[in-house]
């Protein structure tokens, strides 16, 4: 855990750093094909989350499966 959180420290300094930078155009895929041996940790949740379809419809369905799943309406399997 403690490696997790100096990683994450580690990664929000970087981007205070980069934030303050003139030129602002940093493409993720690159950032993390070079960052993957420094943030090992963190490289896993990047590459899902850069991985996640960016389409509309399909983040409804999960928000509504989910939505369906904790309001208690198909928490139970029918016989």
């Amino acid at each position: 855990m403690e490696m997790v959180q100096s990683e994450l420290n580690k990664y929000i300094a970087e981007l205070e750093e980069l934030s303050h930078c003139q030129e602002n155009d940093v493409n993720p895929l690159p950032y993390w094909k070079v960052r993957g041996a420094i943030y090992p940790c963190l490289k896993p949740i990047a590459e899902d989350t850069l991985a996640s379809p960016a389409s509309q419809p399909f983040v409804e369905r999960i928000f509504s499966v989910c939505g369906l799943l904790s309001s208690g309406v198909k928490n139970r399997m029918s016989k």
